[in-house]
């Protein structure tokens, strides 16, 4: 008898329908955290890393004509401005203004209280504040505690605050180049990477303005399933097409983490209200 070819299942995405009470439930118990990515900020009116990196360019260009990539615009930037560099970087980073997002709104006001944002920017704090909400800056190499009352925002690529002195902006390591990345990818056992991976190990993660492609971050979700932490994350994702949905389903799902995924970037107030306490 001929053996029946046996039909391969495709993996399906889960409704928000069934992921927010369960996201809900953990941060009712102070087990869920947000790691920030750059669409947050570019919600909010500021540039990506391509655009920033751009307008760096045009800034330099007067002072240092050749470049050979982008990795050198960030690189010659840092050589030519010596001291002033990170100041430059946040004049660019903030010159055509900001506008406070629906979606950082809704973070803030979420009661997550534990918070990784990969951008310079101030935009979380500057909501914080608004909203009269206790909150913590933590930069690379200072002590963070999981377990506090208040609001605490790590910025493990640096940060540049709108407001900040000339020299309080300097303070800041800011991680802006392809080679600055590449560094702190192969930094296994830096601080950085180190407080990155116990909020994996130690907390259920939403992953927001992020495309999940960063090889760091996915090399840490990788370790901390490899230190046989079983927990889920879950990460907003924008619907391009049936496949794509499939699969970046799939492709997640084998590094733990499940994506909820939305239409429009609309929904992503409504999908962060939905899991607010």
């Amino acid at each position: 008898m001929r053996k029946s070819k046996k039909k391969k299942r495709r993996i399906q995405p889960y409704t928000i329908e069934k992921q927010a009470p369960h996201l809900k439930g953990l941060n009712r118990k102070g087990k869920l955290s947000i790691f920030l990515g750059a669409g947050i900020s570019v919600s909010c009116g500021l540039p990506d890393w391509g655009g920033l990196l751009t307008s760096l360019h045009e800034v330099a260009d007067a002072r240092e004509a050749h470049y050979a990539d982008d990795d050198d615009v960030a690189n010659m930037a840092r050589a030519v401005f010596a001291e002033s560099f990170n100041s430059v970087v946040a004049d660019c980073l903030y010159r055509d203004g900001l506008e406070i997002s629906e979606s950082a709104l809704a973070i803030a006001k979420s009661g997550v209280r534990s918070m990784v944002c990969f951008n310079f920017d101030d935009v979380m704090e500057e909501v914080y504040q608004s909203e009269c909400i206790q909150h913590r800056v933590v930069l690379n190499g200072e002590k963070f505690n999981l377990n506090n009352d208040h609001v605490t925002i790590f910025h493990p690529h640096g940060y540049l605050g709108r407001f900040d002195s000339k020299e309080e902006q300097q303070r800041s390591k800011v991680i802006l180049s392809k080679s600055d990345y590449e560094d702190l990818y192969h930094q296994h056992y830096c601080l950085t990477n180190l407080i990155q991976l116990s909020m994996l190990m130690a907390k259920t993660v939403l992953f927001v303005g992020m495309s999940m492609t960063d090889p760091n971050i996915i090399r840490l979700l990788k370790k901390a399933r490899e230190a046989g932490v079983l927990n889920w994350h879950y990460a907003l994702m924008k619907v391009e097409n049936e496949e794509y949905v499939i699969s970046q389903t799939k492709r997640l799902r084998a590094i733990g983490v499940d994506p909820v995924w939305y239409k429009e970037y609309c929904d992503i107030p409504r999908i962060i209200q939905r899991l607010s306490v």
